[in-house]
């Protein structure tokens, strides 16, 4: 295995395994001076090119968002250096932590898989410290409990995953992480969390027929969780109001202030200018929000109608890949439920948008893509032979 392909490894257990804590920012500096590298980039530019992802409409879609945020940044925030530096960052997750994902995959992609798994096992095992240890109210991450809640359905995925993925003998091992997991959502005390494993546990019989055997286990935890949040008042209190409109003012002036922002805004107002331009559209708000508490209005707001658009088929295409993957590799199944879990979930966040959470989640956008490229490659030529 050549130098570059080596250095490549070390980079992804960085990405991956600080990445599942929410600190990926050191992986994504060490790539970016690899890329200066000359024999790094040739090695890195050539796996690209023989795996050939450049017709995958994910690929085109994450390209388009780069160019509008570019030609936003240019029409409209011409002299925001604060803009400027938001799409950069983004061009960096974008073209260069994605590509990283590729690459990782194609070249040593059940290595990076061992290195997910352990990083979903320290994010769990953070979580529980968090809260028992450091008797923290809201237990998160390194980056806080909203992006723990992220981090950890992806986590939650993973070990569901691993139980097909593994050998009997093993697969207990697993369901009790799962679970432990689950548990570790409930301890972000994240609304937005709860409501994405929701979605995660409703969605798992349509990514394959073998997935309805973890449903049992499923609802008995449901049932088992419950029965906790219900006794206890604060976890109750917040139950209760998560669909609430009452104790949400200032979380639904932010939607109506980003729909007006992206419906009066063709190329939308440039990025990071959010809080900048809220009381622009909500005289009445006090509190200055610094997004909308939603994703895809965000990208709206700041990037025009294509900005969300772009933005929805792009969270929407890894669950998809993951359930034609899954036809073939059923424990993508799981992959694809906590992936859709975490697009259900920025409909009440904007955790992704961070450069430590979204370089992880990039990454693995990569990793999945050419998961996918190489398995309905497979089938395509299985079909035609």
């Amino acid at each position: 295995m050549a130098l570059s392909s080596h250095w490549l490894i070390i980079i992804s257990a960085l990405l991956v395994v600080l990445g599942s804590l929410g600190q990926s920012t050191l992986g994504i500096l060490l790539l970016l001076i690899s890329l200066l590298y000359p024999p790094f980039t040739k090695y890195f530019v050539g796996q690209i090119k023989e795996l050939n992802p450049q017709k995958n409409k994910l690929v085109m879609f994450s390209q388009g968002l780069v160019v509008l945020a570019v030609l936003s940044t240019l029409i409209v925030a011409t002299n925001d250096l604060n803009a400027w530096g938001t799409a950069l960052g983004l061009a960096i997750i974008v073209l260069v932590v994605f590509n990283a994902g590729l690459v990782a995959r194609h070249t040593a992609g059940d290595l990076v898989w061992s290195f997910w798994v352990l990083g979903s096992v320290l994010a769990t095992a953070f979580v529980f410290y968090d809260r028992y240890i450091r008797i923290n109210h809201r237990a998160g991450l390194l980056v806080g409990c909203n992006a723990a809640g992220t981090l950890l359905l992806i986590s939650l995925s993973v070990f569901l995953a691993m139980v097909f993925k593994e050998t009997p003998q093993r697969r207990w091992i697993y369901a009790i992480l799962a679970l432990l997991s689950l548990f570790g959502v409930l301890l972000t005390v994240s609304r937005a969390a709860w409501v994405g494993m929701l979605a995660l546990f409703l969605s798992l019989p349509f990514f394959g027929i073998k997935t309805k055997k973890l449903m049992i286990v499923v609802l008995c935890a449901c049932l088992l969780l419950g029965i906790l949040i219900y006794n206890i008042p604060f976890w109750r209190y917040r139950f209760s109001t998560i669909f609430s409109a009452t104790g949400e003012s200032s979380r639904i002036n932010g939607y109506k202030a980003a729909t007006k922002m992206m419906l009066r805004n063709p190329v939308g107002i440039g990025l990071s200018r959010f809080q900048a331009h809220y009381s622009a559209y909500i005289s009445e708000e006090k509190e200055l929000l610094s997004h909308a508490h939603n994703i895809y209005l965000q990208f709206g707001a700041e990037l025009g109608p294509l900005g969300m658009l772009l933005s929805l088929l792009i969270y929407l295409s890894i669950p998809y890949m993951c359930y034609q993957i899954a036809k073939t590799k059923p424990y993508y199944g799981p992959i694809g439920a906590g992936f859709l879990a975490v697009a259900v979930r920025e409909l009440f966040d904007c955790t992704t948008l961070g450069l430590s959470v979204a370089g992880f989640i990039w990454f693995f956008f990569g990793y999945i893509c050419a998961e996918y490229i190489k398995t309905v490659s497979l089938e395509r030529k299985t079909t035609i032979a």
